[in-house]
């Protein structure tokens, strides 16, 4: 990205964004350059119980697999334990644009999930998508601050967002963070992030928690009785300031 250029009686339309963000007291965007967008395939595959938010999921490695170039995480019941997979990329990343193309999964109880955070410590963590399984309608994509204040966008779709593919990110700059679904923009987080601070990829469908409850018989209500989470693309795009 180049510094905008000024034409006498003509304002470039970076120039009359950046002018809005002045008027509007917002910092502005720093001139900056892109790297080329980067494929991540490199995974730190999660093994055991989770226990954060009374989830009820154990990750096991047999549940994350690929198929060609696309990422599969497999949720299903066995007995009265649930098996569901999670990845968390080996490399940390810095500023930019994290982007994941999803086929994410519905059903009462599942919260899929396409994210990162720093996870050592656990925050910052910015989420480019999650679904309450009941609630296929709306995605839900938010970001954490390194006190884990949390400032939530969403986008309803009234076909549905899961069961379907769709590209959700977010472009984390050094003073605010673009959400988005699709390519459009959802939502803008003005704040500073301490600098040094990197990123973790991660991919994972939890089962269960505080947030979208139990599941129940309707669940595994399929014809072999699991639910996918489908990635066939997840990039990563640097931003030099």
């Amino acid at each position: 990205m180049s510094s905008a250029l000024l034409r006498p009686g003509r304002l470039t339309v970076a120039a009359l964004a950046t002018l809005s963000l002045l008027l509007l007291g917002q910092p502005q965007a720093h001139a900056a350059s892109w790297g080329a967008p980067q494929t991540i395939d490199s995974w730190n595959t999660i093994n055991g119980r989770w226990t954060a938010n009374n989830e009820l999921e154990t990750y096991t490695p047999d549940c994350v697999w690929y198929e060609g170039n696309t990422l599969v995480i497999k949720t299903y019941k066995s007995g009265s334990t649930y098996y569901s997979g999670r990845v968390e990329s080996k490399a940390l990343y810095g500023y930019g644009t994290y982007s994941f193309t999803a086929n994410m999964p519905g059903g009462q109880g599942l919260l899929p999930a396409v994210w990162a955070a720093y996870l050592n410590p656990w925050l910052p963590e910015f989420d480019a998508a999650e679904i309450v399984g009941q609630k296929p309608n709306t995605v839900y994509q938010t970001s954490h601050d390194s006190n884990n204040a949390q400032t939530q966008f969403s986008k309803t779709n009234s076909a549905g967002w899961t069961n379907a593919y769709h590209t959700y990110s977010f472009t984390w700059w050094p003073d605010h963070i673009d959400f988005a679904v699709d390519g459009t923009i959802t939502g803008t987080k003005w704040y500073t992030t301490a600098p040094g601070v990197g990123m973790h990829f991660i991919v994972n469908t939890a089962v269960g928690g505080d947030w979208p409850g139990n599941p129940n018989d309707s669940t595994w209500a399929t014809a072999d009785g699991a639910r996918y989470l489908k990635v066939s693309s997840i990039t990563y795009t640097p931003y030099q300031p």
